[in-house]
């Protein structure tokens, strides 16, 4: 049974500039080997929830009540230090983070700063490279690269601190679909080899099809964390909060009297072919 890598209790927070809550007493924990999906209209704490728990910012922002747990320890004890051995943020603007002259400069910047050795920086900037399909492009200057490759450099800087847990806030916000899906192969492929994952995205049928639990906030609430197909399957308390369910799934909807859907409806285009295609045969 796979372990909490981060706990989230009855955590509320706010902003110094404001007396308004935009996290409001969130509970939910994610096992090691989770790939999360966050979703939810805009405002709804999303990146607030994702990027704002990790640091040691979290320590001068106003945090109001509950706590957040990390791999076991607390952040109300350790005040965010260690905390990067542990998770790796990639933000939606990628190329607004790079500072260096080439992509290997860029991959290794990070490890520089915290002071790695010169023989484990190669092994690592390899390994992240090879991961993320930069190999060819090293010598390469990161403001030359196209958006999605851009965003595979956020992910391999990441990557090469190894952290066990990768959130990405959005980052494919800004690329066209031909980008968006090198992305979420990537963040897939990197699951596949044991990476916890926490993605925030817009895109309903990409984060249906790819993560195993979907959490749904609204106004800084928790409206839902359950696996996908509960999730996606109660279109009345998503559409309640701004949130669609998957296209193949209120099609399904909409056709339920005339589909045979013995169980859960389909949120996926593959689960939902062989149920349409009754439609075409003749067979309702």
């Amino acid at each position: 049974m796979s372990k909490p890598i981060i706990e989230v209790k009855d955590y509320s927070h706010r902003y110094a500039s404001t007396e308004e809550l935009v996290l409001k007493n969130i509970t939910f924990t994610v096992n090691e080997g989770d790939f999360v999906g966050v979703v939810g209209c805009n405002r709804a704490g999303k990146s607030t929830l994702c990027n704002h728990r990790w640091d040691i910012a979290f320590c001068i922002r106003r945090r109001l009540s509950g706590e957040i747990v990390i791999d076991g320890k607390s952040l109300n004890d350790t005040k965010g230090n260690g905390t990067t051995d542990v998770v790796g943020i990639v933000f939606q603007d990628a190329d607004s983070q790079f500072t260096q002259q080439t992509v290997e400069d860029e991959i290794a910047f990070a490890m520089c700063n915290f002071g790695y050795e010169r023989n484990q920086m190669r092994e690592r900037v390899k390994f992240a490279a090879e991961a993320c399909g930069l190999m060819g492009m090293l010598d390469r200057s990161p403001y030359h690269l196209s958006g999605g490759q851009q965003q595979r450099l956020a992910v391999a800087s990441i990557l090469a601190l190894q952290p066990r847990v990768i959130i990405l806030d959005e980052s494919t916000s800004q690329l066209d679909p031909i980008g968006r899906d090198e992305i979420f192969r990537l963040v897939g492929e990197l699951h596949r080899l044991g990476k916890t994952v926490i993605m925030v995205d817009h895109n309903i049928e990409k984060i249906a099809d790819t993560v195993d639990k979907v959490v749904v906030l609204h106004e800084g609430e928790l409206v839902a964390y359950d696996e996908p197909h509960i999730v996606f399957g109660n279109k009345n308390l998503l559409n309640e909060h701004f949130v669609r369910v998957p296209q193949v799934t209120d099609a399904a909807i909409a056709l339920r009297d005339r589909l045979s859907i013995d169980g859960r409806l389909p949120i996926t285009l593959q689960e939902a072919t062989p149920i349409f295609a009754l439609l075409t045969q003749g067979g309702v």
